[in-house]
């Protein structure tokens, strides 16, 4: 994987990965169409998630579903995308969002298959956020963490809301099969190339040197430039240089930024 994070894939490429003959073997012909879709759409993360979220919904009858690409780290989890399933008729809730360092969304990006609740009324891990989901009438809710190299990346949330059910275990392994295998590598690879703090389309990112990264690892550590270049035998204006450059070729605003940008590589 560390290959599609190093440069960007092209569509043939994650067509060789992601629908390779052992993928025509393991999975069913609607979930790999779906897969198709998705790399068709990799260049937008929103219309890709869509793709996911839509064959989702067909798939487990869910009523809403939606998807962000927070870090455990965050304090709000916000979705870029809700999809509404037509047939259900959910409230919409555009503009939500989460307290992320609450119970459940902790125990989410713990692990790596989903989180079920089925009675958002009583689960014991909505204790501390009940009134967040009871508030745009979710009854039963599913959380499912994404990951990509080794990586949590975003978050994923299907609920129903007219009445509460009991998610089963073929639903929760499907959702952790679908993820594990197609959304989250695919999500995170067009979050990181296409997303909208990426590097912008009139080029692609340049990932920084080991030189660079050197700085950068330590930089994420708290340390002034000072005392990166004590560390390394440098001086701070070299140290300050291979930031700025990082920042530059990463397109990064800020010192934290540009941290965020390479947690891939540190």
């Amino acid at each position: 994987m560390r290959e599609l994070i190093e440069s960007p894939p092209t569509r043939k490429r994650l067509k060789e990965i992601f629908l390779d003959r052992y993928q025509r073997q393991q999975h069913p012909a609607e979930m790999l169409n779906c897969v198709a879709h998705m790399i068709l759409a990799i260049d937008t993360s929103e219309e890709m998630v869509v793709v996911a979220l839509e064959y989702i919904s067909r798939r487990l009858g869910v009523c809403r579903g939606d998807l962000g690409f927070p870090t455990p780290r965050d304090p709000v989890y916000a979705p870029i995308i809700v999809h509404y399933n037509a047939g259900s008729d959910p409230q919409r809730c555009d503009g939500a969002t989460y307290r992320n360092h609450s119970r459940v969304f902790r125990q989410a990006w713990a692990q790596p298959g989903p989180v079920a609740c089925n009675d958002v009324a009583s689960h014991p891990l909505l204790a501390d956020c009940r009134e967040e989901f009871t508030a745009i009438d979710s009854r039963s809710i599913l959380f499912q963490r994404l990951s990509f190299a080794h990586r949590a990346v975003g978050m994923m949330c299907l609920d129903y809301t007219h009445d509460p059910h009991a998610w089963t275990d073929a639903d929760k392994g499907f959702v952790r099969e679908f993820t594990a295998d197609f959304l989250g590598p695919l999500a995170g690879i067009s979050h990181h190339w296409h997303g909208k703090t990426a590097a912008p389309s009139n080029g692609p990112a340049r990932r920084p040197s080991l030189a660079e990264l050197q700085a950068i690892r330590l930089a994420a550590q708290g340390l002034s430039c000072d005392e990166i270049g004590a560390l390394l035998g440098k001086s701070a204006r070299t140290v300050e240089n291979q930031l700025r450059n990082a920042r530059i070729g990463l397109q990064a605003a800020n010192r934290a930024e540009l941290i965020r940008k390479c947690e891939v590589w540190l």
